[in-house]
């Protein structure tokens, strides 16, 4: 990934007859070097509606809970503030039912309410509890990278509860997402994918030369492909594949992570990060 190229630009001097260099800094760089670190504001939102009763003690409890929490970047490039802000809204404002996003939370949060009025105008002696618990936080923050990790904790009436996590990273001036082809060279990236497979096989127990399909997981074409929910950091990569991503959700998620170290001679040239 490039952060920053110098451009020599040759003059010629009318008057003598000499040349010279003169450098002109590349815009990202020079944004690069004036933001020394991202600021960030935390943001929370809390509510419930009461009428239900704690399924173990029995005592008086929201029948609905919803608790989110998420950053906004407050000192940052313009294109990163929006890099993270569509993020957030990806992900906290998820929608629970099977309309469009919300707008809020506010909205998020009466959508939910709406929803379990009608399990209730449905089944009136319902009073099993829900809860929606969603958070977006700051895994890294250097001048080079920002790296996100979004998590949820979820009951809202289903045969089990969600939980559920996003990663995403991005440039800190230019706002782009930062991924395995930002970083890994294209003539490593085969050599790459063969190792995220080697460990996620050792993360699953699935012996070289098994078949991941006869084993239980569905990958596209029966072959492993790497997810793109990667959270990249100066220490490394970390692969999450949630449950029933690519296997029967009683399989659970899948975590895998390369150091950077491991890893080193197959990064692009220009990989900073």
């Amino acid at each position: 990934m490039t952060l920053g190229r110098a451009v020599l630009l040759v003059a010629a001097l009318a008057a003598s007859g000499a040349g010279c260099l003169r450098q002109r800094s590349d815009p990202v760089a020079a944004a690069r070097a004036a933001l020394k670190s991202v600021q960030y504001v935390r943001r929370s939102f809390q509510s419930s509606l009461a009428g239900c009763n704690d399924p173990t003690s029995h005592a008086p409890a929201p029948c609905v809970r919803i608790e989110v929490e998420y950053v906004e970047a407050t000192r940052s490039t313009v294109e990163l503030a929006r890099a993270v802000a569509a993020f957030v809204a990806a992900t906290v404002l998820r929608p629970v039912g099977e309309g469009g996003p919300p707008p809020n939370v506010e909205a998020l949060r009466d959508e939910l309410y709406d929803l379990y009025r009608e399990r209730q105008a449905a089944v009136p002696d319902y009073r099993i509890p829900w809860q929606l618990e969603r958070t977006v936080s700051v895994a890294c923050n250097t001048p080079e990278l920002q790296g996100l990790m979004a998590a949820e904790h979820s009951f809202t009436g289903g045969a089990n509860p969600v939980e559920r996590i996003d990663y995403r990273s991005f440039d800190t001036t230019t706002g782009a997402r930062v991924g395995v082809d930002t970083l890994i060279a294209p003539e490593h990236r085969d050599a790459f994918a063969a190792e995220v497979e080697r460990r996620f096989r050792e993360a699953r127990h699935v012996p070289p030369g098994r078949s991941l399909e006869g084993e239980g997981f569905d990958f596209p074409g029966g072959r492993f492909v790497a997810t793109d929910n990667v959270l990249v950091c100066p220490n490394g990569f970390t692969f999450h594949w949630n449950r029933g991503d690519v296997a029967p959700g009683v399989f659970g998620a899948t975590d895998v992570a390369l150091p950077r170290t491991d890893i080193e001679g197959l990064l692009r040239t220009d990989a900073t990060f």
